[in-house]
């Protein structure tokens, strides 16, 4: 409990910075009604991460806006519902299957489950997601789409990651969302990787969305994917019932990990 509440509280801290973009710990301190010595210890974990810069007597936001989170914060970022939902999404794939795994914190946590698989072929734009393969498996296979590289994030993009899809013969994609909209569909964070999602999307003939409940109070203007193109959505049991309730009389399947 005491590590949940900790994870939680820093959390929060780093979304205030975010937002901020500068405070001090005093601010941040009377903000989440702990002592500074506490917000002092946090922000130096945060700064050990990676996820902020700290400076004398507060912290700053790092470079590139609140939208998205960076792919450090999301990999330490709701762990255990990403791990539950990533097995149980694990469960929806079949021995000698063909699957696409986008790259993400969600849909990472899924490779200790692919790995036993047989016969499974695994195809991504995700260098991350192929080398973590690679080295945990001698049998899977992984084809990876070429395609300029999006350095922070290690995905492929643009017209030679949709081009190599033309031939292939896809069961199943697994996307990592940015977000969800119950009346609107999967949310993307960048207009540059829109357009190669939804190719990919458009190769696979079921779509899996992956999506803590953290996805649903994300907002953008970017739609990667309506309801209606939805398969089925894997989330956690915090996902508020009403996201649930739309997204099921909208005939997308909800599994709750």
């Amino acid at each position: 409990m005491i590590a949940m509440l900790s994870e939680k509280r820093r959390n929060d801290l780093l979304a205030h910075v975010r937002t901020r973009r500068t405070v001090s710990v005093e601010d941040l301190a009377e903000l989440l009604d702990v002592s500074v010595s506490t917000v002092r210890r946090d922000l130096d974990a945060l700064d050990g991460h990676g996820l902020l810069r700290r400076v004398h007597g507060g912290a700053m936001a790092l470079d590139g806006g609140p939208d998205e989170p960076p792919i450090a914060e999301r990999s330490i970022a709701n762990p255990g519902e990403k791990r539950r939902i990533a097995a149980e999404a694990a469960k929806l794939v079949s021995p000698g299957g063909v699957i696409l795994l986008t790259g993400g914190s969600t849909t990472a946590q899924m490779v200790p489950h692919l790995v036993t698989v047989p016969g499974l072929t695994v195809v991504t734009n995700s260098v991350a997601i192929a080398y973590a393969i690679g080295t945990a498996s001698a049998t899977t296979q992984v084809l990876v789409l070429g395609g300029l590289m999006r350095n922070a994030e290690l995905s492929l993009l643009g017209h030679l990651t949709t081009q190599a899809l033309t031939d292939l013969r896809i069961d199943a994609g697994f996307f990592s969302a940015y977000g969800v909209d119950p009346a609107y569909g999967m949310l993307g964070a960048h207009l540059a990787e829109a357009e190669t999602d939804r190719s990919m999307i458009a190769a696979a003939t079921r779509l899996v969305v992956l999506a803590d409940h953290t996805k649903f109070t994300r907002r953008s203007a970017v739609r990667i994917a309506p309801l209606s193109g939805i398969d089925t959505l894997v989330t956690d049991t915090r996902t508020p019932p009403g996201a649930v309730t739309a997204l099921r009389t909208a005939g997308v399947t909800v599994v709750t990990a």
